[in-house]
């Protein structure tokens, strides 16, 4: 019996068709990946949630200053600092405002620019 050393040609493009397919379907997920997240509005709205949980949690760490007053304004810089987020050059400006509710015992925080 005579071996074999190669493969066949259908069975070469077999292979090729099975792994075009598969890089097509890859392609196209990370394409749309890649697209959502250079949309710079999907970005802005993403960065203010970021920001404003950061700032819950900071104004709990801080409880009793902030219950003195009914709103405060402060910059994102200063929830970075405090290290609730990540140093960002676009948080010098960001400013913050944040609400104590007395009846619920809770923050409202909203990025105000």
């Amino acid at each position: 019996m005579k071996q074999k050393n190669g493969y066949t040609i259908p069975e070469l493009l077999i292979v090729i068709g099975v792994i075009g397919v598969i890089a097509l379907v890859a392609i196209t997920k990370v394409s749309y990946a890649f697209s959502e997240i250079n949309n710079p509005d999907e970005q802005k709205e993403v960065t203010k949630s970021l920001v404003e949980q950061a700032a819950i949690a900071y104004a709990k760490s801080k409880k009793e200053e902030y219950k003195k007053d009914e709103e405060t304004y402060i910059f994102a810089k200063e929830v970075a600092s405090a290290g609730f987020l990540f140093e960002k050059e676009e948080y010098n400006t960001m400013k913050i405002k944040i609400s104590y509710q007395k009846d619920t015992d809770t923050f409202k925080v909203e990025v105000v620019e």
